[in-house]
């Protein structure tokens, strides 16, 4: 199995590992030179081995200690580094991959954790320790040396070939949560939908299929690592015995070994066991990790535009396209075309529904990559407002405020939208709590607090979906009264699809025929 970590960090976890497996051999010589003075020369222990023992056997410890606070920061920075890399492939194309990047990061990204956090940190000491104490044993008692060689690759062998088979089995199983989560987040966004055409039972149905297959094939993962297990402790249990058997024939029968190499030969042997039993587990561990690895490298490696498409500050209009190529798949809205918006004034960009003027304002925004073509905004301080929103758990005043405003700014703002009314009359005011997505307003009231969030921050480049629907006459009137002071300063890029709005455009655009089209006279 591949480690990749760097030659600097394992040389540090050796140099480490080492140390503390050095102290507690040193520690074994001295109890046995202890124990041996007691048992065998009926004398007090010399002080000298008393103190030395009692040091070896802290140093050993505090080194082991040292050693796992180590590796797990060194651990926890290489998965804050790689969860870094898989936030950074959010782009124009992840929205319809959200759900894999949401299991990438918040699931396959914590199975894998204990790959960094455990599994390189413990083959590594493992590693250590096994060399160290078999070199050992070769000065203590050879044939106990020979016993170790002999039964120590049944271990590794046999973990080898179930381990080969768990990390299949895992990515499988990783792919199946994904699909499960997929699953389960797209019935959740079609609840109204589902709840329409009474499909309720079809989709219960459906989504217990793909349960009872995850838990089936989860069982027989768990099959493998309890067969696993049991085995492990027999081959250990094995090693062990073979090992203290011929150390008692030569102490009883042949009388061709020490008390202090019998009792040496005695404490490291269980050592060097449990550290290939630490092995064999942590080998099975590791190769479930690296499934979901895997899974997490395969969702890298789409392709993602590595530069920004958009050239930020060029030019002296707020937006300008140039033979630009937008579409969805197979599907083309634009070719080839070109539009130029000034830094101040209305611009109205109409069309039929499902034409492409949603992808357009996101294109500009940086949302969506063109086919061909550039983009030039002349600044980054661009405001959107969606026809579509998501409110997190937050309060009114920080969705609008976003942090950076006080709550007599959010107050002005709103009373400019006309909704001081009406977000005085909830209990809590501006502070009223938003939670699961729900808000009680209306939704005139939503879109106009949409516009709010957006309105107070001043930015230069406003763009608008749909900015007065939902919205009756006399509200659409006070937003237009709005927006025809605030294009004075600003250039207003708005998608829409009633007329009256059309009455204060400066620039009027129709997508039609593949090409953005001027409408003369305005509207």
């Amino acid at each position: 199995m591949k480690i990749n970590i760097p030659v600097r960090q394992l040389a540090l976890y050796v140099l480490i590992c080492l140390g503390a497996v050095s102290a507690f051999i040193l520690f074994g010589h001295n109890i046995s030179e202890v124990l041996s003075d007691i048992v065998i020369g009926g004398n007090a222990p010399r002080t000298a081995d008393v103190v030395w023992m009692a040091v070896f056997f802290v140093l050993s410890a505090l080194l082991t200690f040292l050693y796992r606070i180590v590796s797990r920061r060194t651990a926890n920075a290489r998965i804050e580094r790689l969860g870094q890399k898989v936030l950074g492939k959010i782009d124009d194309s992840t929205m319809k991959y959200s759900e894999s990047m949401m299991n990438a990061v918040f699931v396959h990204l914590e199975k894998y954790r204990p790959f960094e956090k455990v599994f390189i940190p413990t083959i590594t000491q493992t590693m250590v320790r096994l060399c160290a104490i078999i070199i050992a044993m070769f000065f203590i008692h050879r044939a106990a040396a020979f016993i170790m060689l002999f039964t120590a690759p049944f271990v590794p062998l046999y973990y080898v070939l179930v381990g080969l088979r768990t990390a299949d089995e895992s990515k499988d199983r990783a792919t199946q949560f994904d699909a499960l989560g997929t699953l389960f987040l797209n019935l959740i966004r079609g609840k109204n939908t589902v709840r329409n055409t009474q499909s309720g039972q079809t989709v219960a149905d459906r989504l217990k299929a793909f349960n009872e297959r995850y838990v089936k094939d989860t069982m027989a993962i768990l099959k493998y690592a309890f067969q696993s297990t049991l085995m492990l402790e027999f081959i250990t249990i094995l090693g062990i015995g073979l090992i203290a058997l011929e150390v008692g024939l030569e102490i009883i029968i042949f009388e061709s070994i020490t008390f202090y190499a019998a009792f040496f030969t005695l404490l490291l042997a269980p050592e060097f066991y449990n550290a290939l039993k630490v092995l064999g587990i942590e080998f099975h561990n590791g190769k479930l990790a690296q499934g979901h690895l895997e899974v997490i490298a395969e969702w890298l490696e789409k392709e993602s535009p590595e530069t920004d498409y958009r050239l930020i500050g060029t030019g002296d209009d707020a937006v300008e396209l140039k033979n630009i190529s937008i579409g969805h798949g197979d599907t083309n809205f634009l070719a080839q075309t070109d539009m130029r918006v000034p830094s101040t004034g209305f611009t109205a960009i109409t069309g039929p529904s499902g034409i492409g003027k949603t992808t357009l304002l996101r294109t500009i925004l940086g949302l969506h990559r063109p086919a061909e073509g550039e983009v030039c905004v002349g600044s980054d301080d661009i405001g959107y407002i969606s026809d579509q929103v998501y409110f997190s758990d937050t309060t009114i005043y920080d969705y609008v405020s976003e942090g950076n405003y006080e709550e007599a700014e959010v107050s002005a703002i709103l009373d400019e939208l006309g909704m001081a009314k009406s977000i005085n009359n909830l209990d809590e005011g501006i502070h009223t709590r938003i939670v699961n997505h729900s808000i009680p307003l209306s939704g005139g009231e939503i879109v106009r607090l949409k516009m709010a969030r957006v309105l107070i921050r001043r930015p230069g480049i406003i763009l608008m979906d749909e900015p007065t629907e939902f919205l009756d006459a006399k509200t659409e009137q006070l937003v237009m009264e709005h927006l025809e002071k605030l294009k004075q300063d600003a250039a207003v890029i708005a998608v829409v699809h009633r007329r009256q709005l059309l009455k204060i455009a400066d620039r009027h655009y129709t997508l039609s025929g593949g090409r953005i089209v001027p409408q003369e006279g305005g509207y």
